[in-house]
């Protein structure tokens, strides 16, 4: 592990600027190639709204100071906010010209999009649970993923390192970005053009099941499957089987590397509004 502090690293390009995740957050179609996910051809779905007059609530932080509400936004850099209570909006919140109808990434989020579609498919008897990574993608044989189960990706089960490095959280999330876009890579960069080639890199460092580790590859490799079983994209997919029943306002998308695939573990964008939909459906 390093002891470096992210902003440190070379490899964070940035990426630890409030303004610079904003625009890479809010503008991600501007700065990458990108995949809709399609809303469906019928109407939005109505959001009731009741204001709850919580601009006056106060939070007391970890350290014991109390912030108001909109102290609490300008630390945390929000974007948006948004508070749904039993299927009526109660409070919304755009800070810094974000507005209702302007997709934001859901960053690591999307991980459980990824899973709703894989729990569902595994419901539907379509995806086993129990078969080997590498009985849907052979050329991952050999590798951490391709030797782990689909329930060790749901789990996130697998212990890992890329290419031979001891595994550091914040150094392999840096280089995630870097393989799937290409303005994040370094100068000299000469790693993977993009996931699929990234996964295959991946090598186990203890049996997979033996404990939880939070690492990306887990649901790139899952995504991958998904498309391999339906014969679809992830864009697709989501839509055909969640997005396009919301009633959502808009098509949300997806984020591609080189190859046209979908970043499905951060890569996806939709608005709060429509994310507030699908936590209702949820419910």
């Amino acid at each position: 592990m390093t002891d470096a502090p992210l902003a440190d690293l070379h490899w964070s390009r940035g990426y630890t600027d409030p303004a610079w995740v904003r625009r890479y957050t809010t503008a991600g179609r501007e700065l990458l190639p990108s995949r809709r996910v399609w809303r469906g051809p019928g109407p939005a779905r109505a959001l009731p709204t009741d204001s709850a007059g919580i601009d006056g609530l106060t939070i007391t932080a970890p350290d014991g100071r109390t912030l108001t509400l909109q102290d609490l936004f300008a630390a945390a850099q929000t974007d948006a906010f948004l508070v749904m209570h039993r299927g009526t909006v109660v409070y919304e919140h755009y800070p810094h010209g974000l507005g209702p109808h302007d997709p934001h990434f859901n960053a690591s989020a999307a991980k459980s999009y990824l899973g709703l579609l894989a729990a569902t498919l595994a419901h539907r008897g379509i995806l086993d649970r129990a078969a080997p990574a590498s009985a849907h993608l052979p050329e991952l044989a050999g590798t951490a993923f391709g030797d782990s189960t689909v329930d060790h990706l749901l789990h996130m089960g697998t212990q890992v390192s890329y290419a031979g490095r001891p595994f550091d959280k914040a150094v392999e999330a840096q280089r995630y970005f870097a393989v799937v876009a290409p303005p994040l890579r370094p100068y000299g960069y000469s790693g993977p053009a993009g996931i699929r080639e990234h996964l295959t890199t991946a090598r186990a460092t203890a049996a997979p099941g033996t404990e939880f580790r939070y690492e990306n590859g887990h649901v790139e490799t899952l995504a991958e499957i998904l498309r391999r079983i339906t014969g679809t994209t992830t864009s697709t997919l989501l839509s055909d089987m969640v997005w396009s029943h919301l009633g959502a306002d808009e098509d949300a998308y997806y984020v591609l590397d080189g190859e046209g695939t979908e970043a499905a573990c951060g890569g996806f964008s939709a608005t709060a509004r429509d994310v507030a939909r699908l936590g209702e459906m949820i419910r």
